[in-house]
């Protein structure tokens, strides 16, 4: 600043002296900007750090949403223990119209009531005792026509029944039913051999020698589990597991917990939080089951309504469902999956589990407990 004013306090100087004057201006320091390549190697560096510092932050978000969804299962486990302290009993999994393994039975598959699941049932422990309210229990929640409070209720989202590293659905793909991530765990079931109806499929072993009783997990269709029915222990046995909402269809996953692709790799699916069906009524037409002895897979489709929405059939974790086309325990998680266990603690279980290990974590009285 000091050369320049020079040049204005100058004007009736003579030539020579003017001349002097630029001359020590030209002494001056002059400014100047960046080359191309300082420029260039800015750039680069900051490219560097950038790459370097990403994976770090997306770390960091995906470890703050695995503890958010670690606190959604343990508020689950919570509220599974309060119901039972208030009704003596765990909920069923999903509360039905009549006991299917009893004559009268609807005459196919379709004529399935669209009732309500555990989720509905533990409302009142989770802050939702106004939805809950809002639901009756004594009408299918979901019917045509659809009813009043019962209709907007069953379209509720509620936070605390989805993991956050999921990408929110557009209800409008769910067939405007609220969703979730987290599932009941209704263990495995030894399939028999029995005369069956060919419209009822799987259900009419029901009526033979097997019922839905005997699935071995914590969650049954048409019977409540106690504390004492627990025997390998509460902190042994899985209650919930978190379950993928998307990626079902046009997905990477195209196998069943068998191993062997999907007969229908174009079926869209989702967990309806409140409904206990499925998306159209026969999501597991396409199934193929596997024994939990290993035995299988068989090459045969069998219809298995038990794995319905609300609940999953765990004995295999990476992938779909066991003894049926419909998914079993997945997450977005990298490496693994999330549990809730009777007790209400929460563990996180590796993918590359063994399935067979996987089994005897969601049996509640298999005689055998699974070391960490």
């Amino acid at each position: 600043m000091a050369c320049v004013s020079a040049l204005f306090v100058a004007p009736g100087l003579s030539r020579l002296k003017r001349r002097c004057f630029m001359q020590r201006l030209s002494l001056c320091p002059k400014k100047r900007g960046f080359t191309l390549v300082e420029l260039l190697v800015v750039i680069a560096i900051i490219g560097i750090l950038i790459a370097l510092l990403l994976p770090a932050v997306q770390a960091a978000r995906e470890a703050a949403r695995r503890s958010q969804c670690t606190n959604n299962l343990k508020q689950l486990g919570l509220a599974l223990q309060n119901y039972h302290d208030v009704n003596k009993s765990f909920p069923p999994s999903g509360i039905l119209t009549g006991d299917m393994r009893v004559p009268p039975v609807p005459s196919t598959p379709s004529a399935l009531p669209y009732h309500h699941t555990w989720m509905v049932m533990i409302l009142p422990y989770v802050e939702q005792k106004a939805l809950y309210d809002q639901i009756d229990k004594k009408l299918p929640i979901y019917n045509t026509p659809l009813m009043g409070s019962t209709e907007l209720a069953m379209t509720k989202q509620v936070d605390a029944f989805l993991c956050p590293s999921n990408p929110r659905l557009d209800l409008g793909k769910t067939r405007n039913m609220a969703y979730t991530n987290y599932a009941a765990s209704e263990g495995y079931h030894w399939w028999t051999t029995a005369t069956v109806d060919t419209n009822w499929g799987y259900w009419a072993t029901f009526q033979g020698t097997k019922s839905p009783v005997d699935l071995s997990g914590m969650f049954t269709i048409l019977q409540t589990r106690t504390m004492s029915d627990l025997v390998d222990g509460t902190s042994n046995t899985v209650a919930i597991a978190e379950v993928n909402s998307t990626g079902y269809k046009n997905g990477p996953i195209t196998t069943s917990g068998t191993g062997v692709p999907r007969l229908d790799t174009n079926e869209r699916v989702f967990r309806a939080a409140f409904v206990f069906t499925g998306t159209n009524g026969e999501c597991c037409e396409t199934g193929r089951w596997r024994n939990p002895d290993g035995s299988g897979p068989s090459t045969a489709a069998r219809w298995f309504p038990g794995a319905s929405p609300h609940a999953f059939s765990p004995t295999f974790l990476a992938a779909w469902g066991p003894n049926a086309n419909w998914p079993g325990a997945s997450s977005l998680h990298p490496g693994g999956i999330n549990t809730g266990y009777a007790d209400g603690s929460v563990r996180f279980f590796a993918q590359t589990i063994a399935w067979h290990v996987w089994a005897k974590l969601n049996a509640i009285a298999d005689g055998h407990t699974v070391q960490e």
